[in-house]
């Protein structure tokens, strides 16, 4: 895998976008990294965020068309996402790139960021909150954005979700999870440390992935 020098990454972060919405913008897997730590600075009134990334891959390279809207299309991505980093590697003639940014954690089910992680309490599980990767007011702003760059730039709301959640709580439910290899209707248990928690297709092509957890541990 290649590390690239950080006056590259601006350019190249933008080359990996190109790619990924040129295929239809689909990510091959979002990863939060979530600690309940935050999660309460968050509810303290602190401006927290999560670390998020994504891994897009794409078949081929770009071709000419493609790496002359490079600077449009980063133009237009900057507005609305902080990419923090991001590495690349060629695999089977094409592109994998993996970005990395930070994403605000929000104490309420909206808010103007395109992406980002809503904390509240739960209106359906008394004495649990209800944590869910959301997109805001800003989402369609960007999508229309991209388009206006190139109408066939159509960037997925939401994606294959891994949430990586660490702390400690006498309880965490999560819909439709897989959890250590094992898939689950309805996963229900303490959380001791750390869960991975992987949330895709069905329902979440629509919605994104999320748990409900008691803070009180």
């Amino acid at each position: 895998m290649l590390k690239l020098p950080r006056q590259s990454l601006k350019r190249l972060a933008t080359l990996a976008l190109a790619s990924a919405v040129l295929v239809g913008c689909k990510a091959d897997e979002v990863t939060l990294q979530i600690d309940l730590t935050q999660l309460r600075s968050a509810a303290a009134g602190n401006d927290t965020v999560v670390e998020f990334e994504a891994t897009f891959t794409h078949p081929r390279p770009l071709n000419t068309e493609q790496s002359a809207q490079v600077d449009d299309v980063w133009s237009t991505v900057g507005r609305y996402l902080t990419i923090s980093d991001f590495t690349r590697e060629n695999v089977e003639g094409g592109l994998r790139v993996t970005v990395t940014a930070e994403l605000p954690v929000v104490t309420s089910r909206s808010a103007e960021h395109a992406y980002f992680l809503s904390f509240t309490e739960s209106t359906s599980l008394g004495g649990f909150h209800r944590v869910a990767l959301e997109t805001g007011e800003d989402f369609a702003a960007l999508q229309s954005a991209l388009a206006s760059v190139n109408f066939a730039l159509d960037l997925a709301e939401f994606h294959p979700t891994t949430l990586a959640v660490t702390g400690r709580s006498p309880r965490l439910i999560a819909p439709a999870a897989i959890v250590d290899d094992t898939a689950h209707l309805l996963y229900d248990a303490e959380l001791q440390d750390t869960v991975s928690i992987q949330q895709s297709g069905g329902a979440f092509e629509d919605t994104g992935g999320g748990f409900f957890v008691r803070m009180d541990g």
